[in-house]
């Protein structure tokens, strides 16, 4: 049986290792952010994915814009895969395992070099009338 000394000096060592734990964590998710490269475009994501930064070289404009369009989605979806991987990384020292990092789906290379979608070539108010519509509390649905 402990002494309430030893359980002390126990549970502030635990506390000390949480700790030092939850400081390797957020130095390893701030970390976890990526970078993806071609020959002309360069796109960085942070740990979320988001974009963080984008940048062209002059020959990037050389090309059309689907074909610029879809090599800048191309990088930007490998590098938030990568972002995942790293986050995922991150747990491990929290008591997670490797198996975690094989569960992040990764996009087949068909699928990653797939076109970017065609945008709709219609304005979206285009569908509605232009009567306005006023409701009054008294009008009913």
């Amino acid at each position: 049986m402990q002494t309430p000394d030893e359980w002390l000096a126990d549970f502030e060592a635990k506390v000390a290792d949480l700790q030092q734990k939850a400081t390797e964590f957020k130095t390893n998710v701030e970390a976890a952010g990526a970078t993806e490269r071609s020959e002309s475009v360069t796109v960085t994501v942070a740990a979320s994915g988001a974009l963080l930064d984008l940048r062209l070289e002059d020959s990037a404009l050389r090309k059309s814009a689907d074909e610029l369009a879809t090599e800048i989605l191309t990088l930007t979806r490998k590098a938030r895969q990568n972002a995942a991987v790293g986050v995922a990384q991150a747990f491990q020292p929290l008591g997670g395992d490797a198996e975690m990092v094989q569960r992040i789906p990764v996009p087949e290379p068909e699928e990653a070099n797939a076109p970017a979608p065609k945008r709709p070539t219609t304005r979206d108010d285009e569908d509605f009338g232009d009567e306005p519509v006023v409701l009054r509390d008294s009008d009913k649905w």
